[in-house]
Formats: C-alpha cells, structure tokens, sequence
C-alpha cells in the first residue's frame, strides 16, 4: 500500500533567460536546493548535483532539497537501474524533491513547462519546501489568459495554474499574436 500524497502543479512559460533568474531567486529563497539533470540517467548512477539549472542541458530536472535528503541518500535511495540493464533512472518525485519539466520554443511558440511534486501526506518538510518553490515560482512570473482560438476572445480572468516569467512574457505574450501555448487550440496571452 503505497502512502496518500498530494500532487502540486504549476504550468510555467519560461525561456533561458527567464530560468537563470528563477534559479536566482530559488537560490535565494531556498540556498540548499540543487538542481539535478536527467540527461546524466544513460551514464551514472550518481548524478551530479547543479547550483544552477543553467547547467542542466535535458528537459527535465529535479529539484533536490539538501537540507531534507543528502546528495548521499540521494544516489542510494533515489537512483536505480533501468529495467533493460542500460542506465539509470533518477526519482523526480519523493521526501525533498520536485521537478521540472521546461518550457520549449517550437514553430514561433512557446510551449509550457510543468513545476510539479508529490507531497506524502505527512511529510511536513516537504510540504514547506514545495509551498516556498510555488510561491517563487508564481511570484516572478505573471497571470496568463485563455485566447479562444477561432474568435480572438480572451477569457475574463487569468488562468489558475498558469505562469509567464517576464522574457517568455515579452517574446511570446502578446494580445495582438499570443504564442504562449500547451496544446494545438490552446493560447494565452499576458494581456486581458
């Protein structure tokens, strides 16, 4: 029987440069997360630990409380084998940890990322950590709204879980061509 979690999600539209400042601002808010690349998963079992997701190359990472689990009990615990024998496979959700998945540029868009974790039930250290990450997450980004893609319309209020950090917000937010999207028919705009 596994144990009851509650699962946090924020959708964020964030470009390089905005990452180098929300890594800043983690850094600031929360010095002992690392930040850790899944493209390190085909070579070792004891990935290293990144002061900056500038220095992750994936679309994925995970974020790693040290002050909740070591970089130690990290690669023991944390890390395992990949079912076909090749690689490994690093855990992206647990007691300290969240995960990134990165916003990318396709086609003139940008498609969104997700900050997400999985907060066991009784795991008040996490709890607190992941409550700090979304609140720095949402305090440098702003609102997006929902552009109705046949009629232009954009809805009355900001969506609720959906983020632009201000770069992503400049190159991609625009009323008059918004191109912030997760989906085929799924726009936003930064102005209401």
């Amino acid at each position: 029987m596994s144990t009851p979690s509650k699962l946090h999600r924020l959708c964020l539209f964030m470009t390089p440069a905005d990452e180098a400042e929300f890594s800043d601002a983690v850094r600031t808010s929360l010095p002992a997360v690392r930040f850790v690349d899944a493209t390190q998963q085909p070579e070792t079992h004891t990935p290293t630990f990144r002061s900056s997701l500038s220095e992750c190359a994936g679309p994925h990472v995970t974020l790693v409380d040290t002050s909740i689990i070591s970089e130690s009990k990290f690669h023991r615990d944390y890390v395992v084998r990949h079912p076909s024998g090749r690689g490994w496979v690093y855990a992206i959700v647990g007691t300290g940890l969240a995960s990134l998945v990165r916003s990318r540029s396709e086609d003139d868009c940008l498609w969104n990322g997700e900050l997400r974790a999985s907060v066991p039930a009784e795991d008040s250290r996490t709890a607190e950590y992941v409550r700090e990450l979304m609140r720095v997450a949402r305090t440098g980004g702003t609102g997006v709204f929902a552009v109705d893609p046949m009629t232009r319309n954009i809805a009355h209020r900001a969506e609720r879980n959906f983020i632009a950090w201000p770069d992503a917000a400049a190159g991609f937010g625009a009323k008059e061509a918004p191109s912030l999207t997760n989906g085929p028919t799924a726009w936003f705009t930064i102005d209401r």
